[in-house]
């Protein structure tokens, strides 16, 4: 069988410290309580806590409440993506509230909630920037956003109390997200909740009905896992308290649930015991992309195994359908074309603690590479380090981010959607080189346009020409088969890339949103990776492609390619300097172009 630059992964995530017992006596003001008192006496717990100051000591808390090991490697616990971001750094995660604070006015409304660990969470920004502050809920339609974990979208009918979006976290991670709320709703009844999100929480403050037989739902279908555990124990050692729906998660039901007119009785309700779901299956062999994601290039037929620990079913669904028993081998098909892309989806499913449990579902894009055709996504590519123009006439190059987590794609950069999306990760080897691109990864090369300027051409990893950048406006850009806005090009002393147009700004990328685009305010820089040859081989240069002729507009005229000609409208030949707003066109070559100036 053929693997085509596969990395084989190991998908162990080990567990954070363990648990410590719940201090004696931490609850006893609990005992014999009901109703309005009980919700009270969980109030005055929180009461006093050590705050945490938001932003500087938020990051290295949750160096000791949301890091996991992903092979070896220390990474984030991120609840609303399956994004891989390892430790030191953090880029591309934001701190998010799981319970929105502008519902009450954030840190001028109530600085202790704001600050507080018990709902913040290490999260992808494009995850939290979708989730903005909708409330949970069940989605009908992700028409925001899918990324294999969270869902953001139209809610199901009853959900959201009127909202027109609500964000669904993954079965594994919707009791962490319920007994977060069960805790701010208990910890901060008195917050400045703002009448406009009234549909959450009523006139009170307090719960709407809609959301307490939701999150009755998430509660009691994902319990209290090790993890969960382990977190709220790192949680007390920083703040001295407790999230009391983790310790004795039936205080739902006794606020909430079925036992509302019950007295909480601590010898009658024993702490909570961890129930941990199965874990998720591995695709043997494949290259892992992120948590519990892997791809790969296969041409041939081949046999894909997937691995579990043996209990339980192994369930497996192809190209969406629906799901089926498995033995965990795959069989899967020699492919029939180039770029034939198929999604294995895959999960376990066992009996817990009475409780039918699901892992966490595993996912393999696996996209078919003809040997015989061009395909520069198994390339070897190092950072250019300083450059001037010139320099980078000849080679093909990748345009990375500065947390080398996104590299951009051929996707976007249409009318519809004026920006190019990012492609998702890349592999690194030891060296610092590039070893392994998504198959949406875009090549580009930065051509001479004469004057100093460059054209940027964009082509896919077969070297198929998409277009070349063409900033249409600020905050706007567009790939454009027929004309190109010149730029000024090279590579400072930081590695940087530095593509900058006359008007509208330079080539960067918004990491809140990602996406790589002309802005003329500050941005995240990008890095040029210039290709060196396949892996397995050595000094093989790039093909230098001839890409199709384009006509360069900017403010000083029209750049047209060697061997054409411009005229006006009126039939006359004319420079492309110093030029009259008006239609132009530019022929030679077979073709001729209409150009507005």
């Amino acid at each position: 069988m053929r693997l085509y630059g596969t990395i084989l992964a190991t998908a162990a995530i080990c567990s954070l410290a363990a648990r410590a017992d719940i201090p004696q006596g931490y609850y006893t003001t609990l005992d014999g309580k009901s109703g309005e008192e009980l919700s009270a006496a969980v109030t005055a717990l929180s009461a006093g806590h050590v705050r945490v100051t938001y932003s500087t000591k938020t990051w290295p808390a949750f160096e000791t409440t949301d890091v996991r090991t992903v092979n070896g490697r220390k990474a984030w616990r991120d609840m609303y993506s399956n994004n891989l971001v390892y430790l030191p750094g953090h880029d591309a995660l934001n701190i998010e509230h799981s319970v929105a604070n502008s519902w009450w006015g954030g840190k001028s409304g109530d600085v202790d909630a704001y600050s507080d660990l018990f709902h913040l969470n290490p999260s992808d920004q494009n995850a939290n920037n979708k989730k903005g502050n909708y409330p949970p809920g069940k989605v009908a339609d992700a028409r925001l956003l899918d990324n294999g974990l969270m869902l953001i979208g139209t809610p199901v009918a009853g959900q959201g109390g009127g909202a027109a979006s609500v964000f669904e976290p993954a079965d594994e991670y919707k009791g962490d997200f319920a007994r977060a709320y069960f805790y701010v709703f208990t910890a901060y009844p008195e917050a400045p909740w703002k009448e406009e999100y009234a549909y959450v929480y009523g006139d009170d403050g307090k719960l709407s009905p809609w959301a307490v037989a939701l999150l009755l739902d998430w509660h009691r279908q994902d319990p209290v896992d090790t993890e969960e555990m382990e977190r709220n124990e790192a949680i007390y050692a920083l703040q001295k308290n407790r999230n009391p729906f983790i310790d004795y998660p039936s205080l739902a039901e006794y606020i909430w649930g079925d036992m509302t007119s019950t007295t909480f009785s601590l010898t009658e309700e024993l702490p909570v015991q961890a129930t941990d779901r199965p874990a998720a299956p591995v695709f043997a062999g494949a290259w892992m992309t992120g948590v519990n994601t892997y791809a790969l290039r296969w041409w041939d037929g081949f046999t894909q195994m997937l691995e579990h620990d043996g209990e339980g079913t192994l369930m497996v669904s192809i190209d969406g359908r629906d799901y089926y028993p498995s033995q965990g081998m795959l069989d899967i098909d020699p492919a029939e074309s180039h770029l034939e892309t198929h999604v294995y989806s895959a999960y376990v499913v066992r009996e817990v603690a009475g409780m039918e449990l699901r892992s966490p579902v595993a996912r393999l894009t696996a996209v078919a590479r003809n040997p015989e055709t061009t395909d520069y996504s198994d390339g070897v590519w190092e950072q250019v380090t300083s450059a001037t123009g010139a320099d980078l006439e000849e080679g093909l190059f990748l345009l990375l981010t500065s947390n080398t987590l996104h590299v951009m794609s051929v996707s976007g950069g249409t009318s519809s959607s004026a920006f190019m999306e990012s492609a998702g990760f890349v592999e690194f080897n030891d060296n610092g080189q590039v070893t392994q691109l998504p198959v949406d990864a875009a090549v580009v090369r930065v051509e001479s346009a004469g004057g100093g300027k460059y054209r940027l051409s964009v082509s896919d990893v077969s070297d198929n020409y998409k277009g070349s950048w063409n900033a249409t406006a600020k905050n706007k850009m567009k790939l454009d088969a027929a004309t190109y806005t010149p730029a000024t090009a090279s590579v400072n002393q930081n590695g940087e890339f530095i593509f900058t147009f006359d008007q509208y700004g330079s080539l960067q990328f918004n990491k809140t949103q990602p996406r790589f685009l002309n802005y003329e305010t500050s941005q995240t820089p990008v890095y040029l990776y210039r290709f060196t040859g396949f892996n397995g081989g050595s000094g093989i240069d790039a093909v230098q492609q001839e890409t199709p002729w384009a006509v360069g507009i900017d403010s000083d005229g029209i750049t047209a390619p060697e061997g054409t000609v411009i005229y006006d409208l009126g039939g006359r030949r004319v420079d492309g300097r110093g030029l009259r707003h008006g239609v132009y066109i530019v022929t030679g070559g077979g073709r001729s172009q209409k150009i507005i100036f």
